[in-house]
This record gives structure tokens, C-alpha cells and sequence, in this order.
């Protein structure tokens, strides 16, 4: 079996690029609009940037998982990930939002820095994407982050569109539902 070589080099580049884009969208929105839904069903942004900062814990509880067990199924964390959120969003502020999405992305790149290379082709299995690597698990990170950045450009194009009264009878894209 080949071990990648050097495989934090390679994905902490990605991981880094895709909070960025995450975090300039988030930088567009202005302090009024963060809290504001674009419809009852949807997030807010402020939402969304926290359940960033949720799913990033819940996905450090996985990556370590992996790392203990032989061949571990994964939790559905694409469901656990908007239940954790919707159960647990109160009284959220954008400092703190923004601070524990630092400081838990900085916990998971320090846990990915100290790992040898052969820990990041250790399996593991998710019910829905089948039979994964470590690396490959990791990697999913990095587009959750770029989703929710679309995420949060369709947000402020409805909440714009809706304050210049323009009418939107299209339905809402799945990307900002929250389940």
C-alpha cells in the first residue's frame, strides 16, 4: 500500500482556502442582515457560520474516531450535523460564532498536523458515501465549507431581492434548508 506523502501539506492549503471563501461571504453581509432568515424554514447566516463551528467538532469527534477503531462506521453527520445545530442555536453572537469556528478548525489542524502519514489512509465506512480513507474524510471538510459559501451568496441574494420588493416564488434551494 503507498502511504501519501506529506498528506497535511496537501490538504491544509484546501482546508485554509475554503474557510476563507467561507468567511469573505460571511465578511458581505451587513450587520443587519446576519440574523435575518430568508424565509421561516431557512438559516440565517449567522446560522450557517454556526453550524460550521458545530459540524466542526462533530467531525473532530469522527477524524479521532478513525484514528482509534479499526474500520469505524461514521455518524450521519450530514443529519446530525443541522439537527446538533437547530437544537443548539440560541442567542448566538458573531464574535462568538466566529471565534469558536477559529478555535475549532485550529484544534483540527493541529490533530491533522501531529498525525504520521500512514494514519491517513486508515478505513472507515459511512452509510452513505460507503467505504472511505481518512484523507478522503478530510477532504469533505473542506467542501462543506465551500457549500455553505454558496450558501450564504443565495442568502443574501434573497434577502436583497426581498428588501428592493422584488417577488421570488421560486422555491428555496436545498442548500439553504437546514435539514
Amino acid at each position: 500500500m503507498a502511504t501519501l506523502e506529506d498528506p497535511f501539506g496537501k490538504v491544509r492549503p484546501k482546508l485554509v482556502a475554503a474557510r476563507t471563501e467561507f468567511l469573505a461571504e460571511l465578511a458581505r453581509f451587513q450587520a443587519a442582515e446576519l440574523e435575518r432568515r430568508p424565509s421561516p424554514e431557512d438559516w440565517s447566516a449567522l446560522e450557517v457560520a454556526y453550524h460550521l463551528y458545530v459540524v466542526d467538532g462533530l467531525t473532530l469527534q469522527e477524524l479521532r474516531r478513525v484514528q482509534e477503531e479499526d474500520n469505524p462506521a461514521l455518524r450521519a453527520l450530514e443529519k446530525e450535523g443541522p439537527r446538533a445545530t437547530r437544537e443548539t442555536a440560541h442567542d448566538l453572537s458573531l464574535d462568538a460564532v466566529l471565534a469558536g469556528m477559529a478555535a475549532r478548525r485550529e484544534e483540527i489542524l493541529q490533530f491533522l498536523a501531529e498525525l504520521p502519514a500512514a494514519a491517513w489512509e486508515r478505513p472507515c465506512h459511512h452509510q452513505t458515501w460507503g467505504a472511505l480513507k481518512f484523507y478522503q474524510l478530510v477532504n469533505i471538510l473542506a467542501e462543506h465549507d465551500r457549500q455553505h459559501a454558496r450558501q450564504l451568496v443565495e442568502i443574501r441574494q434573497r434577502l436583497r431581492r426581498s428588501d428592493s420588493g422584488e417577488s421570488h416564488t421560486a422555491p428555496a434551494s436545498p442548500l439553504l434548508s437546514p435539514s
